[in-house]
């Protein structure tokens, strides 16, 4: 496609729309000298004129006024266009959330925030890869690290823990649980290092641990959903992403030791921190004392 520089179309189409270089100049930042150059180029570039230049103002000719017509009709479908982008962008928050805490402490409490704002769709991306705030594909990511991400705001949300849960029936049947090592009698589920740092919180470093677990899963929920489904199975999670299952009872913490994990932020890029969307989910995650709550795992006697 051959066109004519975009510049001089949209310089064209402001002159012609008002009728005078001056104010269309006025209108576009530019010099008159400088409206007056992108016209000859327009010119010199169709082989016709476009204006008949009088004393005072200008004129369409025949073939300008047909040129005037068009370029009006096409910026109005651009303006329309990139309005209805912007539109759809101010009322659609992206998220990308981790797994765990998308799944087991984000969707059950979304409709809090959507009743707050019921003009705002969002759109919730459960992945355990970063997605990249600066080029667009989430508006807000919930990350994990020491919060210092250049150009990225970061704001502290809380430190996960990890504890040895296990299901009711397995507490029951090889119970009691008297020291760390009685865990030893189920099968060890989760990540490996998670469990050699918490014997060594609970004061036990030296437990004969195994060298691998029996598995290990992309996600917590993923454990801890095999755990309720092995009759003596044990598995290192956090505790206050299974609040209510805890409470329920469908699973038990034999013991009060927590490990402390990541430290997972809310993060954004800094040159959105104004939009509206951002804002508003940002105020409600941190300052709503009905959104962010993680509260300590109940006890296995209680």
């Amino acid at each position: 496609m051959n066109l004519p520089p975009i510049a001089a179309i949209r310089v064209f189409e402001c002159a012609a729309r008002l009728g005078n270089f001056t104010k269309a100049g006025e209108e576009l930042g530019m010099t008159q000298a400088a409206v007056s150059y992108q016209i000859k180029i327009l010119e010199e570039r169709l082989g016709v004129k476009l204006f008949v230049r009088k004393a005072r103002q200008v004129e369409l000719t025949v073939e300008g006024r047909k040129l005037s017509q068009s370029t009006s009709q096409a910026f109005t479908l651009l303006k329309r266009a990139f309005d209805e982008v912007r539109q759809d962008s101010a009322q659609i928050l992206t998220l990308s959330v981790l797994p765990t805490f998308c799944t087991n402490w984000l969707v059950p409490r979304l409709h809090n925030f959507q009743a707050l704002h019921p003009d705002l769709a969002v759109r919730v991306e459960s992945t355990p890869k970063v997605a990249d705030l600066f080029a667009g594909s989430a508006d807000i990511g919930i990350r994990t690290g020491a919060g210092n991400w250049p150009g990225l705001a970061a704001h502290f949300l809380f430190t996960a823990t990890a504890s040895p849960l296990m299901s009711r029936a397995a507490y029951e049947t090889y119970g009691p649980f008297e020291t760390p090592r009685d865990l030893l009698k189920l099968r060890i589920i989760g990540d490996m290092w998670w469990w050699r740092e918490w014997f060594k919180l609970a004061g036990d470093p030296d437990a004969p641990l195994p060298d691998h677990s029996v598995l290990e899963l992309e996600s917590q929920t993923m454990e801890v959903a095999a755990t309720l489904g092995t009759p003596d199975g044990v598995v290192m999670a956090t505790p206050a992403y299974f609040a209510r299952e805890l409470e329920q009872k469908i699973l038990v913490a034999p013991f009060q030791t927590e490990l402390d994990g990541l430290t997972h932020w809310l993060t954004y890029d800094e040159s959105k921190a104004h939009l509206s969307k951002i804002k508003a989910f940002r105020d409600w995650i941190l300052f709503d004392p009905n959104a962010f709550c993680l509260g300590r795992m109940p006890s296995a006697q209680s």
